[in-house]
């Protein structure tokens, strides 16, 4: 489009401007037809009218019902818990044994996501789907390229598997091969976290800026190398928070996997549970809550510390000196 400018005008002060006025009136834009968008739209009626169905048959299936909490049935046995738990029981001995039995936890569940970081790492690496012109099948060869895809496929059916069973049977399957104790726990949730781990380093890795990838690759580096030194520099920050979020759900599960005999504060509370001690079952229930809430703030701070910002003294000393509201700025 082109524009046409108006004669020279003179302004008191004695300097020109000119006025720039289009020539042609802007076209309009081309309206869509009316049929996709009621297609479109009567696809996401149908999609919402799908959920709420789907919801309304599920809660029909469980017998779902917001009153039944509420029946002089259940209202009683809340009553008599209730009236059961308080006051907590806060005997010495029965703290020592809770004091010994969180220590246990703590230790299952950092154990179990250390070992889970460490199989997950090159489980994810053989499950990335690495894309190039140089990875393709005419230029790297038929052999090669079926290795790699053979690869691909094996390691995403173990991280699947691990995935698919949940930290409560492989408990199970645990206690019966190693007996029961701390043990079985730390594999249970090491097994369970490496599939949940496996799939998301990978997929963090396929994420990566292929402009950075590419320049990585065309230095001569390996695949390797390229592995180490362009796609886990480049997802530090997400891999430590995906890890240190997966440690704050393995100290959840590790309190569980105790009633199945794998360890941890669940041992007691099944116990306490069977004999109707409610005043021990509101104590140890405190103690998990005072254990989750460090535990979360633990994972703030180590965040806040590693991913600070670098922009420069003054702002990495302000953040130091609130770390309260570091993880917060941090996202």
């Amino acid at each position: 489009m082109r524009a046409s400018l108006t004669p020279t005008e003179t302004r008191p002060d004695h300097t020109t401007t000119r006025e720039v006025v289009p020539s042609a009136a802007v076209a309009p834009l081309p309206t869509a037809p009316g049929f996709p968008e009621r297609r479109s739209t009567l696809l996401n009626l149908l999609v919402v009218a799908g959920v709420i169905g789907a919801i309304w048959w599920s809660a029909a299936g469980t017998q779902f019902s917001l009153s039944a909490p509420f029946t002089p049935e259940n209202t009683k046995s809340v009553a008599r818990f209730v009236a059961g738990a308080f006051p907590p029981n806060l005997t010495p001995p029965f703290l020592l044994t809770v004091v010994r039995l969180v220590v246990e936890t703590v230790q299952i569940s950092i154990v179990g996501t250390a070992l889970a970081i460490v199989l997950a790492f090159p489980l994810s690496a053989l499950a990335m789907c690495r894309t190039g012109e140089e990875l393709s099948r005419p230029v790297s060869g038929g052999v090669r390229w079926t290795a790699r895809w053979a690869a691909y496929s094996a390691s995403r059916t173990v991280l699947n598997l691990l995935r698919a069973v949940p930290e409560l049977v492989w408990a199970l399957i645990f206690v019966v091969a190693v007996g029961l104790g701390p043990y079985p726990g730390v594999l249970a949730l090491a097994a369970h976290s490496t599939g949940v781990l496996g799939k998301l380093y990978a997929e963090l890795f396929e994420s990566v800026d292929p402009r950075l990838v590419e320049a990585g690759r065309v230095t001569g580096a390996s695949e390797l190398a390229v592995l180490l030194f362009v796609r886990v520099p480049a997802t530090l920050p997400v891999l430590l928070s995906y890890s240190l979020f997966r440690w704050e759900c393995n100290m959840r599960a590790a309190t569980v996997l105790g009633f199945v005999g794998a360890g941890g504060v669940g041992t007691q509370l099944a116990i306490s549970m069977k004999l109707f001690e409610y005043d021990s079952v509101l104590t140890l229930v405190l103690v998990l809550l005072a254990l989750v809430v460090l535990v979360d703030f633990a994972g703030q701070l180590i965040r806040a510390r590693v991913l600070a910002p670098t922009g420069g003294a003054h702002q990495a000393g302000a953040a130091a000196d609130d770390p309260f509201c570091r993880p917060c700025e941090m996202g």
